[in-house]
């Protein structure tokens, strides 16, 4: 017996300035009709079932980090570090106008979405490290009017700092738990303490804005692996250029000079092995010792591990120390494996501090569902974007991805959370993916399950006809 209200959460669409028909090579968002087409499902259960239904965006819902803070936006155009970095109020509208004007059925589906009801059908946005923007009262009023969440709609649409802690669940972007380049000092209040209007980006935003913009029009496909520092390890065996190039601006993001991180090998300093990535003769010189010498491999790696990942005992992390090998590629998956690891530990340890039974986090772009100790249960509502299933995958799969990156992008799982509750108020949470026009599967118990919303509109159509 479920009560009439359920939850539906998503995360990581990652809506840039549009448009999302491939003339944007920094637009990662699916398809606007694809999201009109789900909200459309999901209020046709809601009005049959008389069911209150409340849509969570949980961060990085929209991708500022790649929307410059221009008044007049060309898909086409090539736009300098400088025009992204702002983050300055006035600024962040900015880019929320642009991304407005670039995704205009997105924003008009949300709109015809939420209703005062019977049944009340309402929105909260939960910010993320690639729209920390959202902390902006004037971000927030954008979207209010963008939506019509205002005047006696205005309860129809909430913000949350960092989290949601109510009815039984926690939701949380997870970013604060990952990777320490994407961790934000004062995530509720992540005003910059030397810069007076501007917010403080962690190292991983720094990143996005001077490299992968300009990376991304030529490796329009980097998005989809994740974390960066795998990345950055896979682009070390089949892309070195790559490598080095972000590797460069990564130390150059991190705070501090890490000296004792490039100790490893012959005496460098930081400045010194800097130098000798961004200058291209020496970059080559490494290149060569890279591939040809497993010592200097293995002397090397070492070195980026301890730029890419946090020592042991770090605030947040309970994660282990990496293990440098001379194989790139397994240095690449012990970074995949350690946010996993990381965020499921998060999510033992908000359900036992906070006492509820459902964790929802995102961040990852890696949808998973997982038993919590005591019956509870940890889902990640995966992403948007594109995604594909590497788990298992071969170094002939990896290779592949960089030569031939068109025969794994179009794979979108579009995955997403969904909570019911009991006729007592008990949660019950589930990983689904929904499947719009692809013939319905069964739920394995393990992965993400099919979607019940066209065989429940096919019924309610059958009801009603």
């Amino acid at each position: 017996m479920m009560s009439r209200k359920l939850k539906v959460i998503v995360s990581d669409q990652h809506l840039g300035a549009g448009p999302p028909t491939g003339r944007n090579p920094l637009e990662d968002f699916y398809s606007d009709r694809a999201f009109a087409a789900f909200l459309d499902e999901i209020a046709a259960e809601s009005d049959h079932l008389g069911a209150e239904v409340e849509l969570i965006f949980n961060g990085d819902t929209f991708e500022m980090l790649q929307v410059p803070h221009v008044d007049k936006f060309d898909p086409r155009a090539v736009y300098p570090p400088e025009s992204y970095h702002s983050s300055a109020e006035k600024d962040s509208v900015r880019k929320m106008d642009l991304i407005i004007q670039g995704h205009p059925a997105f924003f008009s589906a949300l709109r015809d979405f939420l209703q005062e009801g019977p049944p009340l059908r309402y929105a909260t946005f939960v910010k993320g490290n690639h729209d920390l923007d959202l902390h902006w009262r004037g971000v927030q009023t954008w979207i209010r009017r963008a939506v019509a969440a205002t005047g006696d709609r205005t309860p129809l649409l909430a913000f949350e700092e960092r989290c949601i802690v109510r009815e039984d669940i926690y939701v949380e972007h997870g970013n604060q738990y990952a990777e320490l380049i994407d961790r934000v000092k004062d995530i509720e209040e992540p005003h910059h303490p030397r810069q007076p209007g501007q917010l403080w980006y962690p190292p991983g935003s720094w990143f996005v804005m001077n490299v992968f913009n300009q990376v991304e029009r030529e490796r329009y496909w980097v998005d989809g692996v994740k974390p960066v520092t795998a990345l950055i390890w896979y682009a070390l065996k089949y892309d070195f250029a790559f490598a080095v190039q972000a590797l460069a601006a990564l130390i150059r993001a991190l705070p501090g000079t890490l000296e004792d991180a490039f100790l490893a090998v012959e005496g460098s300093t930081a400045e010194d092995l800097l130098l000798r990535l961004e200058d291209p003769q020496q970059a080559q010189q490494l290149e060569a010792r890279y591939r040809d010498e497993p010592a200097f491999r293995a002397d090397f790696n070492a070195i980026v591990a301890a730029v890419v990942s946090p020592p042991p005992g770090t605030a947040g992390t309970a994660a282990s120390a990496l293990v440098p090998t001379p194989d790139a590629e397994a240095m690449a998956q012990q970074m995949q494996a350690r946010m996993r690891s990381a965020l499921s530990n998060a999510a033992r340890r908000r359900a036992a501090e906070e006492r509820v039974p459902l964790v929802v986090f995102g961040h990852s772009h890696e949808p998973v569902q997982e038993r919590l100790p005591g019956g509870g249960r940890y889902i990640n509502c995966g992403t948007w974007t594109w995604q594909a299933d590497f788990t298992g995958a071969g170094k002939e799969t990896w290779r592949d991805l960089f030569e031939h990156p068109e025969r794994f992008t179009g794979d979108r799982q579009l995955t997403y959370a969904r909570i019911d509750y009991d006729m007592i108020g008990r949660p019950y949470g589930c990983l689904m993916k929904y499947q719009a026009d692809l013939p319905d599967e069964d739920e394995d118990g393990s992965g993400p399950a099919t979607s019940l919303w066209s065989r429940l509109l096919a019924w309610l159509r059958g009801l009603w006809s």
